[in-house]
This record gives C-alpha cells, structure tokens and sequence, in this order.
C-alpha cells in the first residue's frame, strides 16, 4: 500500500519574484510549509500575497485568488514581472528517496502577462536551472539546462491542463492520454485529489464564503458516491433557520 504521508509539499521558492516596488527581487526566497511557517516583515512587503501563492501550486486559478481592479494588479503580473521570474514548488511523491521528488514551476505567458504557464520537473530545486553566473534564466534557457542535466520535463501546461496532472482529475483536453501518463509520474497524490485546490484556497482567504464551502463538501460526496452521477445526485439546500453545532 502506498504511504501518502509521503505525499508532501517541501518548498514554495519565490524566484525573481515581483516586489511592493513592482521590480523583481533578484533573489531566491523559499519558504518550507512542513510543521508550520511563519512569514514576517513590516506592513506592505508581500506577507499575505506570499501565503496566497500557495493555492497556485493546487491548480486554483489566480483569479480566483486575487480579483484584479479595485486598486490591485492581477496576481501574476505582480509576483512574476519578467520572463526571468517564476514561481516554484518542490515535492516528495510516493517515498523519501530523492528520485521521487518533483519540482512544479509556474512562469507568466509571453503573450499574455497576466496568465500563466506550467512545467514540471523530474527533480527537486535545483538553483543551476534558475541561475547562471548572477544571471536569472527564462523558461527556454531553464529547458535547456534541463535537457543538459538529463531532467525529464512535461511539455508547457495550461492552467486546466496542469491542475489535471497535479490533482490526478479526468481531463477536459483532447489530449487526454498525455496528461493521465504526466498524472502518473507527476500528481501531489496515488488518487484523485477533486477540490483540494478549492479547500486550500479558502484557508488563505481573507474572507471564506459558505457557499464556496458547501460546494466543495457537495462535490467530495458525490465523488464517494460515484462520481456524482445520476442516480448519486445530492442537493444541499440552506435553511433560514439559525446554524446550532
């Protein structure tokens, strides 16, 4: 039977990441979730768009994380400013060894900074994919120090595709067949993880709709009943009446 206390997340590393100066850091910041984290500093520097990060590595959309207008910019054009930015997260599938780890990066489109692009690695972090001589390296230079070192790589995922592989759900792409072999080699778990991006994203959220509650418990019951067919159809419905525990 496979250990999935072995499925965890180690790092989420900031790579050039965007700053409050809107310029990018020129650095390498991880932060380790395993066993708590704490994020400090002083009003405005990042703390609660760092902890917001952390759905993206789940397939939540950013978006759905952080609504652009009302005097904030889009989410990944603030946390990734340049082709050289990226955001990375590191994690163990299936057992201690090292080659079970894996590295998942996300990096902005080149036709469209405000949307993201997925990769991932067969391997941990390693710096020597992101740095050359002081010199942060865009997702082709990444590829090619890749392809120098022998690490295996899934091809460029868009963000449904990529929560499909992480999350090992069924795929809405006509590219079926490729993504369930990436589920295989790459997912955060041995079975499908439906909603874990939802659950985690509302953990981070300053506000936490119910409504967004009800629906995840709705759709992890329909799952456990049959992958909410027909005949295992649930509706929840809210009372006007007071919530007692």
């Amino acid at each position: 039977m496979t250990d999935t206390s072995n499925y965890q997340l180690h790092r989420m590393v900031l790579i050039n990441a965007g700053s409050n100066m809107h310029v990018p850091s020129g650095r390498i910041t991880a932060v380790d979730p395993r066993g708590g984290a704490a994020v400090l500093g002083e009003n405005g520097v990042g703390k609660t768009t760092t902890l917001r990060i952390l759905p993206l590595f789940f397939g939540h959309l950013p978006s759905q994380i952080v609504a652009s207008g009302h005097g904030q910019e889009p989410m990944i054009r603030f946390v990734i400013p340049t082709d050289a930015s990226a955001i990375a997260f590191e994690y163990q599938r299936g057992s201690d060894r090292e080659e079970d780890r894996r590295l998942a990066v996300i990096r902005r489109r080149a036709d469209d900074h405000d949307a993201p692009f997925y990769r991932i690695y067969r391997c941990g972090l390693r710096q020597e994919l992101f740095v050359d001589e002081g010199r942060f390296l865009s997702d082709e230079e990444t590829q090619l120090k890749a392809n120098g070192l022998g690490i295996v790589t899934t091809s460029k995922l868009n963000p449904a595709e990529y929560r499909s592989v992480i999350l090992r759900t069924p795929a809405a792409s006509k590219d079926k067949a490729r993504l369930r072999a990436y589920s295989l080699d790459f997912s955060f778990g041995p079975r499908a993880l439906d909603n874990l991006d939802r659950i985690v994203a509302a953990m981070v959220k300053k506000h936490i709709s119910f409504v967004d509650i009800v629906q995840v418990a709705v759709g992890m019951v329909q799952h456990d009943l049959g992958q909410g067919g027909g005949r295992a159809k649930l509706t929840f419905k809210q009372g006007r009446g007071p919530t007692r525990p």
